[in-house]
């Protein structure tokens, strides 16, 4: 089988977490112009000063075009709303948490794009990805939208990658928001979202986390290599760890090349040097596997046993065993903190 056809029946089988709360279990927006120089004197000054410092930029002048607006009246700081957008003709929906110090004084905030996984929701992923909590500590803005049919890049018609660009764009617009710091994470069917958009957006997401699902780049990537963090359990009865098949209702039975050959895939796109990555033990259940030399990083987190699920969320017993000796949402921040759009 051909690579572009491996990568196009990924792409369909975005497979993911059904998970019910029940059960538990175009463009980015432009940063501000340059200023022109002062014209230079006609005379020379008599004696040559000591140049100023520059001073450092406005939040206005490195965040987007809602740095210093009032929010918007149905967005209420530490709190979450849910909310509606029009892309293509077609009404979206997402919900959106700011944190507390959003606001007409905000600095330019970070936004993590949180998608769920196939036949979820954003409600749910928004509760299970646990990342609420840490954006109302660290102050950055949560993003969980909703997929048309429950699902990403599947429904005929759609182009999700630009629904994406204009939710940012939109947001951008309303608060004050980093361009140099949005990232997308997601879990199986949102985690392919999310190495899709590392591909074919690397102009708009910094980094990504991938859990329990990821593709190779492949056809239409860009050659930025992007600061990749991913996690996936060993056990995982719905996406393989090793190259193996799809259990997954219609696609059941697809090909999958197995977590290693997709990570190595990113080695190679990042730059790293084409040694074996290092490996390192963070806890009984769970091997750090890091590239070495890489232009942009290739992180995973191999969780021996782990099912299709996300390591430090709350149990899905009927989707395998979950981690609780590592945060994912924890880890992916931290990365996501030390890289940032360059």
């Amino acid at each position: 089988m051909t690579r572009g056809r491996l990568v196009a029946i990924l792409a369909l089988l975005l497979v993911a977490l059904g998970v019910s709360l029940s059960a538990c279990g175009g463009d980015s927006a432009g940063t501000a112009a340059t200023p022109t120089p002062a014209a230079a004197a006609t005379e020379p000054p008599a004696a040559s000063p000591t140049p100023t410092p520059a001073a450092a930029p406005s939040p206005a002048a490195r965040g987007t075009p809602g740095c210093g607006r009032a929010l918007p009246a149905d967005l209420k700081p530490g709190e979450t709303t849910s909310r509606v957008l029009q892309s293509a003709n077609r009404t979206r929906t997402y919900l959106v948490y700011t944190p507390p110090a959003a606001g007409p004084a905000s600095a330019p905030m970070a936004l993590v794009l949180n998608f769920h996984g196939l036949g979820s929701t954003g409600a749910q992923q928004h509760v299970y990805g646990g990342w609420v909590p840490i954006a109302q500590r660290e102050g950055f803005v949560v993003v969980s939208p909703n997929g048309v049919d429950n699902s990403w890049l599947i429904a005929a018609g759609l182009d999700d990658l630009q629904f994406v660009r204009d939710l940012v764009a939109a947001l951008g617009n309303e608060l004050c928001l980093d361009p140099a710091r949005v990232y997308a994470t997601g879990m199986s069917n949102g985690g392919f979202m999310s190495t899709t958009l590392a591909c074919r957006a690397s102009d708009l997401i910094a980094a990504i986390a991938p859990v329990a699902g990821q593709s190779p780049p492949g056809p239409g990537c860009s050659d930025r290599p992007v600061p990749m963090i991913s996690f996936h359990g060993t056990a995982d009865g719905v996406v393989p760890y090793e190259a193996g098949t799809i259990n997954a209702g219609a696609v059941s039975g697809s090909p999958f090349p197995g977590v290693p050959a997709v990570q190595a895939e990113w080695a190679k796109h990042n730059g790293c040097d084409g040694s074996a990555p290092a490996e390192t033990k963070v806890a009984d259940d769970v091997t750090k596997v890091e590239y070495r030399g890489c232009a942009a990083p290739v992180v995973h987190y191999r969780v021996e046993g782990g099912g299709h699920t996300w390591p430090g969320a709350p149990a899905v017993p009927r989707l395998g065993p979950t981690a609780t000796s590592i945060s994912a949402s924890e880890l992916a921040w931290a990365f996501f903190q030390a890289h940032p759009l360059r």
